[in-house]
């Protein structure tokens, strides 16, 4: 049986770590890596790069042998809506708060950081749920 008893830890840092690998900057030192890394600061590719980054981890999990198949379906849901929702979130700081430098900064930085928990938590509760579901009813059960 699965017994790891960190996930949304693992999931959270290595989905950090990679989303600065990916997004990387002008003054990195490594290099980009082609297909992944951004090709510009757009709305667009930073949902990419969610979604590649989210990707890269659930797929090195999977290879581990540290992701159990009843978690899959879960966190590709849990993949599918941090993805869709991160450009409202966006939008919700260009559009709606109109932060200025430097909280403006701050609140992309926290978007890094609160995403992948987010996403880490969806999956929980959800595979939480799945699992409630599949449990034999009661005899009163309906």
């Amino acid at each position: 049986m699965y017994t790891n008893k960190r996930p949304k830890t693992e999931f959270v840092l290595a989905s950090i770590v990679t989303m600065f690998i990916l997004h990387g900057n002008t003054k990195q030192f490594w290099p980009k890596i082609p297909y992944l890394s951004l090709h510009d600061e757009s709305v667009g590719e930073h949902t990419r790069l969610i979604f590649s980054s989210f990707t890269l981890v659930t797929l090195a999990q999977l290879l581990l042998g540290r992701l159990p198949r009843a978690r899959m379906l879960p966190r590709a849901g849990a993949i599918g809506t941090a993805t869709v929702a991160l450009p409202a979130l966006i939008g919700l700081n260009l559009k709606g708060l109109r932060l200025r430098a430097p909280y403006f900064e701050i609140y992309n930085f926290a978007l890094v950081l609160l995403l992948p928990l987010a996403t880490a938590l969806l999956e929980d509760a959800t595979a939480r749920t799945i699992a409630a579901l599949d449990q034999p009813q009661g005899e009163h059960a309906l």
